[in-house]
């Protein structure tokens, strides 16, 4: 899906894709949407998800974009059996008389296939707010999955081997309802730094929600 200031407590402009990472915290300055605020309509200010989708004064503090490595991993099974498909038609010396056939439809199920992840790639967003972690996914039908960050009992960064040469790795999120409720960032960019920025908004959500006493 980037010199450290003091924080200034005006609402944040949104940030782009990826932007403002490496900024530090200045990058994002904390809102000022505390919990005893939530009648203020006050619209917050967003790039790629929509805004009927956040709450009454909420503030998207980032958003990100998965890397496009994504698509390589969302498309790997199905365009795996495309290419073993093209294999076969020329290993296989009994295959000879139907190897342009097979060989043509090998190449549509990886075709078709990188562009659906392509698709899903444009669509899928994660957002952090002020006070939530979003999913947002889809294009056409679009669908949001949000937790609220006083609910996020831990977090974690999990990077197989071929996602920590890359750079990437998955963001996860999980709460303390009942139910195990939990929400992922696949495939992020710098997904430690990310990390940490999700880590201080957290604890921030929750320490002003400890002093207003809705904990």
């Amino acid at each position: 899906m980037r010199p450290d200031a003091p924080v200034k407590e005006t609402a944040a402009p949104a940030a782009t894709p990826g932007r403002g990472l490496a900024d530090g915290p200045r990058a994002y300055p904390l809102s000022r949407s505390t919990p005893e605020e939530l009648g203020n309509d006050a619209p917050a200010r967003s790039r790629l998800i929509s805004p009927s989708l956040l709450l009454p004064a909420e503030v998207v503090l980032f958003e990100l974009k998965p890397s496009l490595w994504y698509v390589a991993f969302a498309s790997l099974p199905i365009a795996a059996v495309g290419a073993a498909i093209v294999a076969l038609a020329f290993c296989i010396q009994q295959l000879e008389s139907v190897r342009y056939p097979a060989v043509v439809v090998g190449m549509w199920v990886i075709g078709l296939r990188v562009a659906v992840g392509l698709v899903q790639w444009l669509g899928r967003t994660y957002v952090l707010t002020d006070r939530r972690a979003l999913v947002q996914t889809g294009v056409f039908d679009v669908k949001v999955q949000a937790v609220a960050l006083e609910k996020v009992a831990n977090t974690f960064v999990a990077q197989a081997v071929i996602q920590r040469l890359l750079g990437i790795g998955t963001i996860f999120f999980r709460t303390d309802d009942a139910d195990g409720q939990s929400l992922a960032w696949e495939h992020v960019r710098r997904p430690k730094e990310v990390h940490g920025h999700v880590v201080a908004q957290i604890d921030r959500w929750k320490r002003a929600l400890d002093r207003t006493g809705q904990a």
